[in-house]
């Protein structure tokens, strides 16, 4: 994308939109817009006035604020202004200047487009088949065209029909993705205008699988010359016409003409490596037909499923009108809907598997249930403190007499500073426990040192060979493979 001066510059004739005293701003270039359209173009301060004075937002405007709000809309060129000197007869009525006022073309387009803002809201968007039809004549039509006049006027025709087809679909393909008509489409009454909906998309379908081939062939038939031949045409046309501006920008307006030219080409007749415009909106328009109809097999399964259900509910009154008591109409009542208040107990022991067994053949049971209410608290009992001084010592002991075991072993098998699996002799089930131990923590950082706190030893476990091995135990044998514990390191 190129930057240019003209993109980067401030708009300064959109102020009054959004400024202080917008409230009289928008209605002064709204009346001059409507003079506008009926070919009055230059008015004075007192038509103006005369306009509004009478409306409630008005009461307060006087003919000086009138003329300021003029001169204000004059700077920011949403207006122009020329003194009136057709009926001066005195010195002093020339320096009164008499000004007229008239919409720029600035003013007049941002207007028109102010105003189509306000009628979006109740803009229908349609797809109109036609439009490819149009479109495929005029491309027809241009390349035959040698008089610059009319291939400018076939150029803004085509490019008329190509923005409203653009937009048409645009907005009428959005309408199938908002929230209300997701909604809509999901409520049985959309039955009734889904055929019609379909039959449109339809039509649509078939109009443009009929005349985008046409137009993808009369683009394909295109010299590589054409695009410059239309584009100085319609230049050469442009020039012809008399302009106020003497440094009219026709490069700039070339660079307009030959982008609108190529989104025409690109959208039917796209490269290999980018998707057509055309084949998107034939894959969406198929999106939302596929979307319809799962949509409406999903409400009529849900009918068929309410039908199935309104006949259960004529069976079951059928039932219960026919119950001579109260006590069956209860029965029948558990039966269909269940018991209405149930209470789970939890802790009972089942002493048979059996379905015919009744619950009322239980054993009775007892149990204390404590309240959940905050209220009720339950009853603190205060307990003397227990030394457990002996308990701590005893237990002390045992870690210790267990540490001092375990270094037994160590200084039983350690040989050259390692224990080697494979030549432990029989051994007992503390020392199996306690060397196995060891194995499993070296085991989980294979190759690196390992330290053990309880005994202040650095050591690490290697496999030595991929043979297996037997260790004979007090408690039975142990096959494992050949590894070897490696003591030492540092801090040892």
């Amino acid at each position: 994308m190129e930057v240019q001066e003209k993109l980067v510059k401030q708009i300064t004739e959109t102020k009054y939109l959004n400024v202080e005293n917008t409230e009289r701003y928008r209605p002064i270039i709204r009346f001059f817009f409507e003079k506008y359209e009926r070919m009055e173009y230059w008015l004075y301060k007192e038509d103006v006035f005369n306009a509004l004075k009478d409306s409630e937002y008005f009461k307060d405007y006087t003919l000086e604020l009138c003329e300021a709000d003029l001169l204000r809309l004059v700077e920011w060129k949403n207006l122009t202004n020329i003194q009136d000197t057709s009926n001066v007869n005195t010195i002093e009525e020339f320096k009164n200047r008499r000004l007229r006022f008239s919409l720029t073309e600035y003013g007049v387009e941002i207007e028109r487009f102010v105003l189509r803002l306000e009628t979006l809201k109740v803009k229908t968007s349609s797809l109109e088949p036609k439009l490819f039809e149009k479109i495929k004549l005029l491309l027809q039509k241009i390349i035959t065209l040698e008089d610059p006049h009319e291939i400018s006027n076939c150029f803004d025709e085509l490019n008329h029909n190509f923005t409203t087809l653009n937009e048409s679909y645009k907005d009428f393909l959005k309408i199938f993705h908002e929230a209300k008509t997701e909604e809509l489409m999901k409520n049985e009454s959309f039955i009734l205008y889904k055929d019609k909906v379909v039959n449109y998309l339809k039509d649509f379908i078939g109009g443009f699988q009929l005349n985008s081939v046409k137009i993808l062939d009369i683009i394909e038939s295109m010299p590589d010359s054409m695009e410059d031949y239309i584009m100085n045409q319609i230049i050469e046309f442009q020039k012809s016409i008399p302009t106020m501006e003497p440094d009219f920008d026709y490069d700039y307006l070339r660079e307009i003409n030959v982008s609108k030219w190529r989104s025409i080409i690109k959208w039917f007749a796209s490269d290999n490596i980018q998707e057509r415009e055309s084949t998107r909106l034939k894959n969406a328009v198929n999106d939302i037909i596929n979307k319809i109809m799962k949509n409406v097999a999903a409400i009529l399964e849900l009918q068929a499923s309410s039908m199935h259900k309104m006949e259960d509910y004529k069976h079951i009154i059928t039932l219960f009108s026919n119950v001579s008591s109260l006590k069956e109409a209860h029965e029948l009542g558990n039966m269909v809907f269940g018991i209405f208040k149930v209470k789970h107990y939890t802790g009972l022991e089942r002493t048979t598997d059996s379905k015919d067994y009744s619950v009322l053949e239980l054993t009775t049971k007892q149990f204390y249930l404590e309240s959940h209410s905050r209220k009720m608290r339950e009853k603190i009992v205060k307990r003397p403190i227990i030394d457990k001084t002996f308990a701590k010592e005893r237990q002390l002991n045992e870690i210790l007499s267990l540490r001092n075991r375990e270094k037994e072993i160590l200084n039983k098998y350690i040989r050259e500073g390692k224990i080697e699996m494979k030549n432990l002799p029989q051994i007992s089930t503390i020392e199996r426990r306690f060397i196995l131990s060891l194995l499993s923590s070296g085991m989980r950082n294979m190759g690196k040192l390992v330290y053990n706190g309880e005994h202040g030893i650095h050591f690490k476990v290697e496999k030595q060979s991929d043979e297996w091995i037997t260790i004979q135990s007090d408690d039975g044998i142990f096959e494992m493979q050949d590894f070897v514990i490696i003591f030492g390191g540092e801090n040892e």
